[in-house]
């Protein structure tokens, strides 16, 4: 089965996407530590694998633990944030409305059957989509989409994970690695009627110990520096949470387009 693998910090007290999973599958999933909390960890959670340093943020936390299991392991793996809940949501007409049902066992198996086996026939890079999102007229799934928050990843990654820089834009982590994946040619799918609740913002723990509003700002530009024809960026006034009323800048980013890139041929560029 699919590996889960949960990156955690500072919030072994509050483990919330390992408690939203099954314990039927909790052998299958594995929580990344620093160091610092290697002890404590083991108190939670039997299987762990702990990270090189401490205090090495969030882009080397996931560079360290996708080559543990893309290249190493070579193992299809889903890597979630640690405050995570999910949804179902069931479209009832098509683009126009559906309900939302409880999340229960064997909806959680149905999903982990789905997410292998698009895996197994080749898909590289995936996704649940977020609440954010109105998901009717996107379910079950969306090509070449936001990742945020989650990634599903296919052990074909280890084939090329050196090709990937993945922290040359800390802050937009999921963002920039998903936007390499799909302009070398690698479409991803974004599922809608299977969904994580990424709960409160800049929640304590986690990246909030060095997520200031300025790290934020500043990993926007770099991501439109590094990819200025897919990204664009508006400043926004934030509208709760301990950043209300400051001005704030969001990306807004042509996945799609994105892709759409590498099926050009250089002729055609050329041309």
């Amino acid at each position: 089965m699919i590996d889960i693998v949960i990156c955690t910090f500072k919030r072994l007290d509050r483990q919330i996407t390992l408690n939203s999973i099954p314990e039927s599958y909790r052998d299958n999933v594995t929580l990344v530590v620093q160091p610092q909390e290697k002890e404590e960890t083991l108190k939670v959670h039997k299987n762990i694998f702990v990270l090189d340093g401490d205090n090495i943020g969030y882009a080397k936390t996931i560079k360290q633990a996708t080559y543990e299991w893309a290249v190493n392991r070579k193992k299809h793996f889903w890597m979630l944030d640690d405050d995570l809940s999910f949804r179902f949501n069931k479209e009832i007409e098509k683009g126009v409305r559906g309900k939302k049902l409880p999340f229960t066992e064997n909806i959680f198996y149905d999903m982990i059957d789905v997410l292998e086996t698009e895996l197994n026939n080749g898909l590289i890079h995936g996704a649940l989509g977020t609440t954010w999102v109105i998901p009717w007229g996107k379910c079950p799934y969306i090509e070449n989409s936001r990742i945020s928050g989650n990634k599903v990843y296919n052990k074909k990654l280890g084939e090329i994970w050196s090709e990937i820089d993945w922290d040359g834009c800390c802050g937009a982590e999921d963002f920039y690695v998903n936007l390499q994946l799909l302009t070398k040619g690698y479409s991803n799918k974004v599922w809608h009627n299977y969904v994580i609740d990424p709960g409160t913002s800049y929640a304590e723990g986690g990246c909030s110990d060095y997520r200031t509003l300025e790290y934020h700002n500043q990993s926007c530009r770099d991501l439109h520096e590094k990819f200025p024809q897919f990204v664009k960026l508006k400043e926004n006034k934030i509208k709760s949470g301990p950043w209300k009323g400051i001005p704030k800048l969001g990306a807004y980013v042509q996945w799609k387009k994105a892709y759409q890139s590498s099926q050009i041929s250089t002729l055609e560029k050329f041309i």
